[in-house]
């Protein structure tokens, strides 16, 4: 929509939410509060976007949100005076005014917004919800068919307040109409600021057309409290868990189990109880994930088994039909495929060939104190229960690994590793 600038206003202070950082760019799924907003926005405008941001939250912001421009309101008078902030910015003949800390908005929203906007010829219009509890929000009042006005909290009558058509703040507008009409708008008294919804009480007053749409109460939250926050990234959780489940994923008990935005799974998979699904993460099909696993930044390919309670870090790739067994932890590593990585084993910094046993307890030792090492263990090789792999080290293919072995030199192929201290029994001592 070329005719359309967004601009989102992101000026606030977040006093409220009692974090050491922007509560924009609190991490809502694995992607900061502010960055659902912008994705919503390029879909709308493309890259015909502004954010009104402050002079603290500015060098935060302009590193995760590309291709845009940004404004800075010094001093914080209200919505009203940050929109004013834009206008010699804007180059389109019309604005849509998004907030950064209403991650729930989805696409399909603004477009009715805008088509009713466009059909009607109105001026401006606006995204109302009905609310069993309106209790702080503004209210809309109509006439069926225009916006009268739209009334805040501090200065609702007691029968206006039984009203509860509420006033989400995103609205398109024309341009020139709004900015001729905005300077109009008074500072409030007791906040001292200058809302923007009073623009449209001034429309109404010229018999300029005016209307709302109506959305869901849910898609309009704002996340203001870390209350909010917990309550909006369950949503969201729900909604991306949902989708997989239409697509023929299997969660067994999604409620205790956190995906990411950008995860993938394909069908057939399984995911139990209580697992946890980070960033940069695909499960490609007939892959059970048992519970209480943790997964970050890896790739499993199909046909495995991971866990319970397996931990795979970032930089790791699974490959086929290999079982990643309970309390395993992997990292940086390619395993191969069908592979077999026993309980309560650390594989980290390494390359796994294919058909590898590597027994209960068995570790790769990659840090030396000072650097990370490599170890790269080759096709049908098996690493017998509670062996110590010193790395760098290469373990050729066919070989086997003894188990209790504390492996410090690369071992041949088709050969056999033992290495252990001899057994002494000293009779008749104790230890003091």
């Amino acid at each position: 929509m070329s005719n359309i600038t967004t601009v989102i206003l992101a000026a606030g202070k977040s006093s409220r939410f009692k974090g050491s950082i922007s509560k924009l760019l609190f991490p809502l799924c694995g992607l900061p509060i502010i960055s659902h907003i912008y994705e919503v926005a390029r879909k709308i405008s493309g890259k015909n976007i502004i954010v009104v941001c402050n002079e603290d939250n500015i060098t935060e912001l302009k590193p995760i949100l590309k291709n845009c421009k940004f404004v800075i309101q010094k001093n914080q008078l209200g919505t009203a005076h940050a929109l004013e902030q834009t206008k010699n910015k804007i180059n389109t003949e019309n604005i849509l005014v998004l907030f950064g800390d209403t991650p729930l908005i989805e696409t399909s929203n603004l477009k009715k917004l805008i088509k009713k906007f466009n059909s009607s010829k109105s001026i401006a219009s606006i995204i109302a919800f009905k609310t069993a509890n309106p209790h702080g929000y503004g209210r809309i009042i109509n006439d069926n068919k225009n916006v009268k006005e739209i009334i805040e909290e501090i200065n609702l009558s007691n029968e206006q307040k039984k009203i509860n058509l509420c006033n989400s703040g995103i609205l398109v507008a024309n341009k020139r109409l709004l900015f001729e009409n905005i300077k109009k708008i008074k500072i409030n008294k007791v906040k001292n600021e200058r809302y923007l919804p009073e623009i449209f009480k001034i429309l109404f007053k010229k018999k300029l057309t005016t209307n709302f749409i109506e959305c869901n109460e849910e898609s309009m939250w704002g996340v203001n409290t870390l209350n909010d926050f917990s309550i909006v990234q369950s949503i969201l959780q729900k909604k991306y868990i949902e989708k997989f489940i239409d697509n023929g994923v299997n969660f067994l008990n999604p409620d205790s189990c956190y995906i990411n935005y950008d995860t993938k799974i394909e069908p057939n998979v399984v995911i139990e109880s209580n697992v946890t699904i980070k960033s940069n993460t695909s499960i490609k099909k007939n892959t059970i994930i048992r519970s209480n696993s943790y997964l970050e930044g890896v790739k499993i390919h199909e046909g495995c088994s991971i866990g319970p309670s397996a931990r795979i870090r970032p930089l790791s790739t699974i490959g086929k039909n290999t079982k990643v067994g309970n309390f395993v932890e992997i990292k940086n590593s390619k395993i191969g495929n069908k592979v077999s990585i026993a309980h309560l084993s650390y594989v980290g910094d390494s390359e796994v060939g294919n058909n590898v046993n590597i027994g209960a307890g068995a570790i790769t030792c990659n840090y030396d104190g000072k650097k990370k090492h490599k170890t790269i263990i080759k096709n049908n090789v098996f690493i017998g229960s509670n062996s110590s792999l010193i790395a760098p080290i290469l373990i050729e293919a066919k070989s086997k690994i003894a188990a209790g072995s504390v492996i410090t030199k690369n071992v041949p192929r088709k050969s056999l590793a033992i290495e252990r201290s001899n057994l002494k029994i000293l009779r008749n001592k104790t230890l003091k």
